[in-house]
């Protein structure tokens, strides 16, 4: 019979696995989109003018910093290459394995991220530890444990995240929530969520192919302005949040 911790392994062993799966099988495919097609490029870019020292964590193609003069990890060699090659300071390798002294950034970024690792306290651990005091965290993450479906299950996410929650740990890893705004793509219909798994998970290319040329430029070509308010925006409607937090001063 095996132990507790041998299926913790083996069920970590196998999200790792969906995950690494998935994204490698997205950008294959995929066309590379600079941090100047997004809807966040208006406040990171003025963020990052304070910031010189900046690190992206798993951008994937789809970086949201500055390029030049930013440090990006990720996991993909894919994604790694295409950074490489537009100017940024790249590290293919697992953010997990990635060693930076203490207060080496001024600025922070992860986008649909820290719900795929399976140990999101020594996620915010590490992120606390790369971040300088006053420097800024800015993360999407997704909410209410209830709003789960099966595109989660399928993209290897491992949670969602009760809002009181989220507030308890970052505070507890000294991050002080600055500021938030709706945020994400998701199909407000549960039904058109499951039509979309079910289309992914039978016929995965032949999806990917509309989704990169057809249905990703048309979402960039729809986007709307972000509309910040203070503090979190934990509202049930809210599939999904994006995030800026302060990191409060060492003692």
């Amino acid at each position: 019979m095996k132990s507790m911790h041998q299926v913790q392994d083996e069920d970590q062993n196998r999200m790792v696995e969906i995950n690494q799966n998935f994204y490698q099988r997205l950008w294959a495919n995929s066309k590379f989109y600079g941090p100047e097609h997004f809807n966040t490029w208006e406040v990171l870019s003025e963020l990052s003018l304070t910031a010189p020292r900046r690190l992206e964590i798993g951008p994937g193609l789809r970086p949201r910093l500055p390029i030049n003069g930013t440090v990006f990890v990720d996991a993909s060699e894919i994604a790694c290459q295409h950074l490489h090659k537009a100017g940024g300071q790249v590290h293919a390798c697992p953010f997990e394995s990635l060693s930076y002294a203490k207060s080496s950034f001024d600025l922070i970024c992860l986008f649909d991220v820290i719900e795929h690792m399976a140990n999101d306290q020594a996620v915010f651990r590490q992120l606390s530890h790369l971040l300088a005091d006053g420097g800024s965290l800015f993360f999407s993450i997704p909410l209410h444990a209830h709003a789960w479906t099966a595109f989660d299950t399928l993209v290897g996410h491992y949670r969602r995240y009760n809002p009181n929650h989220l507030v308890t740990l970052l505070d507890h890893h000294h991050f002080t929530i600055h500021r938030s705004a709706p945020f994400g793509m998701q199909p407000k219909s549960k039904l058109m969520s499951q039509l979309g798994t079910w289309w992914l998970s039978r016929h995965y290319e032949m999806a990917m192919s509309y989704y990169n040329q057809f249905f990703f430029p048309l979402g960039l070509k729809l986007q709307k302005p972000l509309q910040f308010k203070p503090g979190l925006m934990c509202d049930d409607t809210i599939d999904e949040v994006l995030v800026i937090c302060h990191r409060r001063p060492r003692p």
